[in-house]
């Protein structure tokens, strides 16, 4: 029986036009070659996804859609990606069969997901993972959230808050370890907003034990509200932003065990032509 696991979250996997070119002239597998030795070192490890994968469908009217050739899905797998969280503001960009494509893609290469789904139960249920005495429940969801991205009754979509709040209670049930990956916060602001805190406040409050965000596309704090560990963004995984601040990014690193979080860490990462490039002998405890 394991004693223990190790999970690794991370942020924003973005195939915007720098990152298309660069996976078209270099591949796919460039991008993830400095991280995936880091990647598989965990037992799971959980990306965002921030867009479709999918040659189909037609751009919604936004100033920003993302997609991402069905290639990815199985270099995921490859680089060592358990799991991504589709509960963001960019897995609809194309719309709905775009978004049932990712899933498809992402199923057939071996990759879970969250935060997403062909109706608004499907889209809200968690991912539960047991490493044989340690058992991991992973909500996704958005606090972003674009017109006819959510979920309904019948159609497929996002989760958001009010779709997993009232799953927790009886997840908390069943599990060690309560983990929330919401997608929220304000784009490139370096502090939680309000709302922010408000909803760590309402996940905390019904048993979740560490809640990894992501969105601002820069990196946020970590900080205890009540029982809870709160890293509010992680910033970007994949992704070409001009900024400093942008081309830095966050792996938050769990040490779990069944009487729950053990060890948290962050380890840096930079954003180099694309790519994630960590900076392990910069690593930062934060807990214990």
């Amino acid at each position: 029986m394991r004693e223990q696991a190790r999970i690794l979250i991370g942020g924003d996997i973005i195939f915007g036009k720098g990152v298309s070119r660069i996976a078209k002239t270099r591949g796919i597998g460039y991008l993830f070659e400095p991280i995936a030795p880091l990647l598989h070192e965990a037992e799971w490890t959980v990306l965002n996804m921030e867009g479709c994968i999918s040659t189909r469908g037609a751009p919604l009217d936004k100033e920003y859609t993302f997609r991402a050739p069905p290639e990815l899905a199985q270099h995921l797998r490859l680089a060592g990606v358990s799991m991504v969280s589709l509960g963001n503001n960019h897995s609809v960009d194309y719309g709905k069969v775009a978004l049932m494509d990712t899933v498809e893609y992402l199923w057939r290469a071996g990759v879970w997901w969250a935060g997403a789904g062909a109706n608004r139960n499907a889209a809200a249920q968690p991912v539960y993972v047991d490493f044989g005495g340690v058992r991991i429940a992973f909500f996704c969801f958005t606090a972003v959230v674009p017109r006819l991205f959510p979920a309904g009754e019948k159609t497929a979509g996002v989760a958001v808050l009010n779709d997993i709040l009232p799953l927790l209670p009886e997840a908390r049930k069943n599990v060690d370890v309560l983990v929330a990956i919401p997608h929220w916060g304000d784009e490139g602001k370096t502090q939680p907003n309000a709302k922010q805190r408000r909803i760590a406040r309402a996940l905390a409050d019904v048993g979740v034990d560490l809640i990894v965000g992501h969105h601002p596309h820069v990196v946020q704090g970590y900080e205890r509200v009540g029982e809870a560990h709160v890293f509010y963004s992680v910033g970007n995984f994949i992704h070409t932003p001009r900024s400093t601040l942008s081309r830095q990014g966050a792996l938050i690193v769990a040490e779990i065990t069944a009487q729950g979080v053990q060890k948290l860490e962050m380890i840096p990462i930079w954003l180099e032509g694309g790519r994630p490039l960590p900076k392990v002998m910069q690593t930062r405890s934060l807990f214990p």
